[in-house]
């Protein structure tokens, strides 16, 4: 087993579980190399390179960590089975496959064997693992203070987007753009776009469309166009709290292939983590591309 894992993702609460996680995988068997990163994109480069080395790939961090284990084992080429281990602040991902937060039980359900063929996002030619966004509160969680969310979990990331919902952040983050997505297309002022293979997005179940599925070959989209005044802007806070797409404000869909045409260059974040400005996006998927441990 290769087992990589960020030292600094959430509280750091990997190294007090670490020597009970290595003990957990080294009696079921497995012969363990051990790679905590040191920067950015360290774990993907060493899983690209070595996946094809180990029966097992296994990471533990937050979303990010996460990115690069997708990214690392599809860049290897290589049919090799992962596990994951979250510890970062909301961990959308694995409240999606209901993988435990607590490491030794996350640890317990790699070393059981059961799997799931997951699809993964292709954006511009770049996996992501789950969610593909750009518009209001998308930059949370690469943005927000890591000190600040020690403290308050969650709840830094609410406290955030609430903040991002006032009218002038608002008329900032709209943007005009065509969204092709198959078939079909849209031109219209936009403040939030995301593709996604995900059931929750920042902690929140009630932006993903209906009848979402993480192996079904098909990205999970919703658009929210500009509100033009406070009482769209208030059907749109209604529409998401109760988990509704069918108003006028929300364009939501399961496609295979999401093309975004913007008059200027915009943020996009990938898993959480910063992704790059680009006028033009191209978001794809792969069908059933990574095999991971679920309980």
């Amino acid at each position: 087993m290769l087992f990589v894992y960020n030292p600094y993702s959430g509280k750091g609460e990997i190294g007090m579980a670490l020597s009970d996680i290595l003990w957990r995988f080294t009696v079921s068997g497995y012969d363990v190399t051990v790679h905590p990163t040191s920067a950015a994109k360290d774990g993907e480069v060493f899983i690209s390179q070595h996946a094809g080395e180990y029966d097992m790939v296994v990471t533990s961090g937050g979303d990010g960590m996460l990115h690069e284990l997708f990214a690392g084992v599809i860049e290897s080429d290589k049919d090799v089975c992962c596990g994951y281990i979250p510890t970062g602040t909301v961990n959308d991902f694995a409240s999606s496959l209901m993988i435990s937060t607590n490491p030794i039980e996350a640890a317990e359900t790699i070393v059981n064997g059961k799997f799931k063929q997951i699809d993964a996002g292709v954006f511009n030619g770049s996996v992501f693992s789950y969610v593909a966004a750009f518009g209001l509160f998308t930059d949370v969680s690469y943005s927000t203070d890591q000190g600040m969310k020690n403290i308050l979990g969650v709840a830094a990331y609410f406290i955030e987007i609430l903040k991002s919902m006032e009218p002038k952040r608002i008329a900032e983050a709209s943007v005009h753009a065509v969204v092709r997505m198959d078939d079909k297309e849209y031109e219209d002022d936009f403040i939030f776009g995301f593709a996604g293979n995900t059931l929750s997005v920042g902690g929140m179940t009630n932006i993903v469309p209906d009848g979402a599925l993480m192996n079904d070959g098909l990205l999970d989209c919703l658009f929210v166009r500009t509100p033009s005044s406070f009482v769209e802007l208030d059907r749109i806070r209604q529409a998401i709290l109760m988990g509704k797409q069918d108003v006028p404000d929300i364009v939501s869909s399961k496609v295979r292939t999401v093309e975004v045409i913007s008059e200027k260059e915009i943020a996009w974040t990938l898993d959480g983590e910063y992704g790059g400005n680009t006028d033009h996006a191209i978001i794809g998927i792969r069908d059933r591309a990574i095999k991971i441990a679920v309980p």
